[in-house]
């Protein structure tokens, strides 16, 4: 790889790092501002999924540097997050003291590879890359219906199990043009939210 090519994909990087902390920050604002009927998205696994999904598809990283790029923007959207709440005065974790660094270590590189293939690939991995945002809008949202509806508005709630089924199902019919690709993604969804809900409903209720 050309030396010109390797300081474009380090500037693209470190453009989605920093874009992803702003993210971060305004989503620290948005927790105090946004109306009480969609205030439960700026402290989402659904939406915060779906903010690194869309940065990760737009850098237009593939295989381990999607991966590894995952990583550092859930980082970095956590640690933006935490720089503005801090900022207010109250206590959040920084890096290893904090729950959702881990949760980045995990989810990240799951997500980077899923933002790379549905960029970059078709058919199964297309399939499956589609997948895994709707998977956790999805499965938070039927949580968040079900276990903390009467504490939270259930505005938000239905948005993000519309949005997650809304994608899977328009990613099939725009993207893979196959009935069964389209199938496939759909059903994992389907189970994947499934799976999340069980393990989600088992950590948090």
């Amino acid at each position: 790889m050309r030396p010109t090519s390797q300081a474009v994909l380090v500037l693209r990087a470190l453009f989605a790092i920093a874009f992803s902390f702003v993210l971060g920050v305004l989503t620290s604002i948005g927790q105090q501002y946004l109306p009480e009927e969609v205030s439960s998205l700026a402290n989402s696994a659904g939406a915060w999924t779906a903010i690194c999904f869309a940065v990760l598809v737009a850098s237009k990283f593939r295989g381990w540097r999607a991966a590894t790029l995952g990583v550092l923007v859930f980082v970095a959207l956590n640690e933006g997050y935490g720089f503005m709440t801090r900022l207010k005065g109250f206590s959040y974790g920084i890096l290893f003291d904090n729950f959702w660094t881990f949760i980045a270590l995990v989810a990240g590189p799951v997500v980077g590879l899923a933002a790379g293939w549905v960029r970059h690939r078709t058919g199964v991995l297309a399939a499956i890359g589609a997948a895994v945002p709707s998977v956790v809008l999805i499965g938070e949202g039927v949580y968040g219906l079900l276990y903390v509806s009467g504490t939270t508005s259930p505005v938000y709630w239905t948005g993000s199990v519309v949005a997650g089924a809304v994608f899977v199902v328009a990613f099939a019919i725009v993207r893979l043009r196959s009935w069964l690709w389209g199938c496939v993604s759909i059903a994992l969804t389907a189970i994947g939210a499934a799976l999340f809900l069980f393990l989600y409903s088992g950590r948090l209720v």
